[in-house]
């Protein structure tokens, strides 16, 4: 049975999974990523126990950066 791309960690905290699942093309899958949000109310994106701390007002403009990289415009 497949993964769900993305998973709540725990009902009573603001946490999800993205799972990177194994694409053909592309090769193996990447480790899942959690996204939580801290106690100051920063994003927290963590894999393999490297953090990346996103402050929410940025978030719009990482949205539209990755979205221009994706499709290469």
């Amino acid at each position: 049975m497949a993964k769900p791309i993305t998973a709540t960690v725990m009902n009573s905290a603001l946490q999800a999974v993205i799972w990177q699942p194994y694409i053909e093309d592309r090769g193996p899958g990447e480790p899942a990523i959690l996204v939580e949000r801290d106690a100051g109310g920063l994003l927290v994106l963590t894999q393999e126990g490297r953090q990346v701390l996103i402050q929410p007002e940025t978030l719009p403009t990482l949205v539209k950066e990755l979205k221009r990289l994706l499709t290469g415009e």
